[in-house]
């Protein structure tokens, strides 16, 4: 799907301040607002695509198991709700705790040399990795106040193993007790590990002409058309984790500004021109993806809000009702069809269906039965 860019009035973001102000940048005719401070951290509920909600059935617990969000154990023959999207189970209690948005579980490869993007997201909107919305939604509940975030490494072990229980899919576990920073570790391992950046080799050289352009109106419309053309992966992905990036900027307490998050992310999101690139090359292109990450986190949050908000297939939408048809529908009966009065005579009246003649009785079990021809 490819997105419609217009040209946006002059304004300028300084990446010194750390604050994502709201923007007069006017990139699509339908605009968002920008990201309040008072959205529920951890509960991305902006509409389109991240406002699909969770398909909850009820059942019995035969085996104890823990509930999502408040982290208590449902004991045994008890009521639980279970979505049979994403697996997550919670009392009934505790549905609207759930985060957003339900993230269908796919059949990711967890074995042999990871894949891209693509490979980890479902084939509905929103196609972004469960790994990413579940990290993200935790750090937006409990992270935003911890200092250095995404700066400071967490535990190596920790972050391997939470890695491969959340790309196995079988179901949902908690973040709760998870230290943080092996949380955000998570995140960038994942992202590291692909075998090909969101931006792609191919859109490469395209992001970072964007981002060189002197003029910053112009660089930016670029970049943004640039974003519009990547697959609907890689931009679905690559703006949640923006909208979220610039959520973590604004938090003065973690002390990570733009150009911070630049040089921590523009590796693994922006990444090289080649998966072998030569050594003479590699200084430059450090440059120009560090460069080209910060333009990114300088985008408008309606900008990316707009990619996040696309009409969804039909398959989620609220079937549209059709004219009714005021011709009155004959009442059936067994003697045929019964019109209202004043109707048309030539109408015909139909038949009761004849019982053949070489039907036959049994006299003892009452049933019917077909004669032999003559």
């Amino acid at each position: 799907m490819t997105e419609t860019c217009y040209p946006m009035k002059p304004h300028t973001i300084s990446p010194d301040s750390g604050q994502i102000k709201s923007s007069t940048y006017d990139f699509r005719t339908h605009s968002t607002a920008t990201l309040s401070t008072n959205t529920p951290r951890g509960r991305y509920s902006t509409g389109g695509k991240l406002s699909r909600t969770h398909a909850f059935v009820s059942k019995t617990v035969i085996r104890t198991e823990k509930c999502y969000p408040c982290g208590n154990m449902i004991k045994f023959c008890k009521q639980a709700l279970k979505c049979t999207d994403c697996r997550i189970v919670c009392h009934p209690e505790c549905k609207d705790q759930c985060p957003l948005p339900c993230i269908p579980v796919t059949f990711t490869p967890t074995k042999g040399p990871m894949g891209i993007v693509a490979d980890y997201t479902s084939s509905t909107p929103p196609m972004i990795p469960s790994l990413i919305v579940h990290c993200v939604n935790e750090i937006e509940s409990r992270g935003l106040k911890e200092i250095g975030l995404y700066r400071i490494s967490g535990s190596e072990r920790d972050v391997k193993d939470l890695k491969e229980k959340l790309l196995k899919g079988r179901s949902v576990i908690s973040l709760n007790k998870v230290d943080i920073h092996a949380v955000c570790g998570t995140i960038k391992e994942f992202l590291r590990s692909l075998k090909e950046p969101l931006v792609t080799r191919a859109a490469w050289q395209t992001f970072v002409d964007a981002a060189e352009q002197k003029d910053q109106t112009m660089s930016l419309n670029l970049l943004y058309e640039a974003v519009c053309e990547l697959p609907q992966p890689n931009k679905d992905t690559l703006a949640f984790l923006i909208l979220h990036l610039q959520r973590v900027a604004e938090a003065h307490e973690c002390r990570m500004p733009l150009e911070n998050l630049a040089k921590v992310f523009g590796p693994t999101i922006v990444g090289y021109s080649s998966a072998e690139l030569a050594d003479a090359h590699m200084l430059t292109e450090t440059r120009q993806q560090c460069q080209v990450m910060q333009k990114l986190l300088m985008l408008p949050a309606d900008s990316w809000q707009n990619i996040l908000n696309v009409e969804l297939p039909e398959v989620f939408n609220v079937p549209q009702l059709k004219t009714p048809d005021l011709t009155p529908a004959p009442v059936v009966s067994r003697l045929g069809p019964i019109y209202a009065s004043g109707e048309p005579k030539s109408a015909q009246v139909g038949r009761t269906p004849l019982t053949p003649r070489n039907v036959k009785y049994s006299t003892r079990s009452g049933k019917r039965f077909l004669g032999t021809p003559r």
